[in-house]
């Protein structure tokens, strides 16, 4: 399975200004403002690949091989699923489409499943075997998903509390224990 980010998101959970007073920085230089922007991204981008979660909106792209059965989208929050296609060996694409070629199935963790029957060379047949690949939006936040925890969020501001107090932390890429913990709590089975 290969996953990459197609659209990435253009604002970031939490912005500096609105973490200053937990961070008791009072003073409005730039260049401090952008280390502290930089470390929200950081952490939150790091949480999102521990946890299989996307905190903010995104849209994804996952090429499944056609013996990666079965096709669970590797991301949740899932919003929604905007194509499927079959990619044949010499990269022909042929969207595919719901209730009909694919279905849908979860709530939380996004399978899909194809119907062999109304794909002219089948997953399963030796000769012609396809892969399947996915477009999908997921992300907390939006009116199809939740808001995302309360926890998770504390925690993207305790670690860049941390990082902010201790630079070196930051450099080094320390991640605080207790953040640590929360993060085990949210891994996907997909991990």
């Amino acid at each position: 399975m290969d996953l990459r980010i197609k659209t990435d998101t253009t604002n970031e959970i939490l912005a500096a200004a609105n973490i200053a007073q937990y961070l008791k920085y009072e003073d409005a230089q730039v260049a401090e403002l952008a280390l502290i922007d930089a470390m929200i991204t950081e952490a939150r981008t790091h949480f999102e690949k521990v946890t299989g979660l996307s905190f903010v909106e995104k849209t994804y792209q996952v090429l499944f091989k056609h013996d990666d059965k079965p096709y669970i989208l590797p991301v949740s929050p899932v919003i929604s699923v905007e194509k499927v296609e079959t990619i044949a060996v010499d990269g022909d694409a042929e969207e595919l489409t719901l209730n009909s070629d694919y279905y849908k199935k979860g709530l939380y963790e996004i399978e899909i499943l194809c119907d062999a029957s109304t794909i002219s060379n089948p997953f399963r047949t030796f000769a012609g075997k396809y892969d399947l690949k996915v477009e999908f939006k997921a992300g907390y936040g939006h009116s199809d998903t939740e808001t995302l925890p309360g926890d998770l969020l504390g925690a993207i501001k305790k670690q860049v509390k941390q990082w902010y107090d201790n630079r070196d932390d930051f450099y080094e890429f320390t991640i605080l224990g207790s953040i640590n913990k929360i993060l085990s709590r949210y891994r996907t089975r997909l991990l």
